[in-house]
């Protein structure tokens, strides 16, 4: 096992601006620690970089108090998987599991003994004899993490390895590669732009934009506690709905309780709300009004677009019930809450604490 620390990573290719600022992140022997962000926020450099396939500009990159900055990726003890599978189209698979071995200098009858011992850890023992080409994407993803497997390294990084799957073997080995990870207990650092296996995989999320980190924290953390709008906007599905307001509207659209407890900033505010916040409601028992766009039947739940009379906003509401409702049809709106206020700089707003519940509540 091993602890990983970037401190203060930068990372700037020549004659232009920095592409990542700063990057401060631990990873905790053992840990699985899953970067999510949108295509183009430095995620996948800044694994590079762990592995040395990029240059680092500024900062460190430690592993158990040593920094590896000028090591080459040979000398790091670190394994990657990348998205691509990166094997080897003329070698058995067999021989692809060796490879690492043999240029080490490995006896054969240890290499034969650990090949076997990685086949049937990933189930993979039936496909010793056959050549890349006469496999799935989802067994030749089992021969690439074999392949980092047998090598027992310090740490595990993952470039986006699910991404070549279809949707329903991209769910089985998500599970699979977790309960790999707890099994073997490697530090591990996994890039993804899916939110969905940054969510289930994660013992902490690490949410990237724009070359920095906007937050770092459990799953659950993450969503209920979003420290900025990007990040708000970001983790979930469907995205959570915001509308923009000026201060002095909060009274018309905040229950009074939860503005007691506000110490607004000044200047234009974010008010966020989930889907599953919000529900079609009658006039007399609703908070807004608007008319629905579009449905989106998704079998045990629907997506409602309503757009809000007297508003230029619309809302995506998570409907269950059995009834759809029909496009064009005016409806009710009833927030249940919890809120969530990001202000002009789309940072997340605090509350003072109250000791009353309230109806519709904001998270601190």
């Amino acid at each position: 096992m091993a602890r990983l620390e970037l401190k203060r990573l930068r990372k700037r290719y020549a004659g232009g601006a920095d592409v990542l600022h700063d990057i401060e992140l631990s990873v905790d022997d053992g840990e699985m620690i899953v970067v999510v962000g949108p295509s183009g926020c430095g995620k996948s450099t800044l694994l590079r970089m762990g592995a040395g396939l990029e240059d680092i500009s500024d900062g460190e990159l430690v592993i158990d108090d040593e920094c590896v900055n000028d090591q080459e990726p040979a000398e790091r003890d670190i394994a990657m998987v990348f998205q691509n599978y990166a094997l080897y189209p003329h070698m058995s698979v067999f021989d692809n599991l060796a490879y690492s071995l043999k240029n080490r200098g490995t006896p054969k009858d240890e290499i034969a003994r650990r090949v076997e011992e990685t086949a049937q850890l990933l189930d993979i023992a039936t496909l010793l004899a056959r050549k890349p080409r006469q496999l799935s994407g989802g067994q030749r993803q089992r021969v690439a993490m074999g392949r980092a497997v047998i090598r027992k390294p310090r740490v595990f990084l993952f470039d986006e390895p699910l991404s070549n799957l279809d949707a329903s073997l991209r769910v089985q080995m998500r599970q699979d590669i977790r309960a790999l990870q707890q099994r073997l207990n490697i530090t591990s650092l996994y890039v993804t732009h899916d939110q969905t296996e940054a969510m289930t995989m994660a013992d902490r999320l690490v949410v990237m934009n724009a070359g920095r980190i906007e937050q770092i924290g459990t799953p659950m953390t993450v969503f209920q506690k979003p420290a900025t709008r990007f990040v708000a906007g970001f983790i979930g599905s469907p995205a959570m709905n915001f509308l923009m307001m000026p201060e002095s509207d909060l009274p018309d659209w905040l229950p009074a309780a939860l503005m007691e407890t506000l110490e607004p900033p000044g200047g234009a505010l974010s008010v966020g709300i989930r889907p599953e916040h919000i529900v079609l409601a009658p006039a007399e028992d609703s908070h807004l009004e608007g008319i629905i766009e579009l449905v989106e039947p998704l079998g045990s739940e629907s997506l409602v677009h309503v757009r809000l009379t007297g508003h230029d906003s619309r809302l995506v509401v998570r409907h269950v019930d059995v009834e759809l409702p029909e496009v064009g049809q005016i409806t009710g709106l009833k927030l249940q809450g919890p809120f969530h206020l990001f202000d002009q700089y789309g940072q997340r707003l605090s509350t003072r604490p109250r000791l009353v519940d309230t109806t519709c509540s904001m998270e601190p």
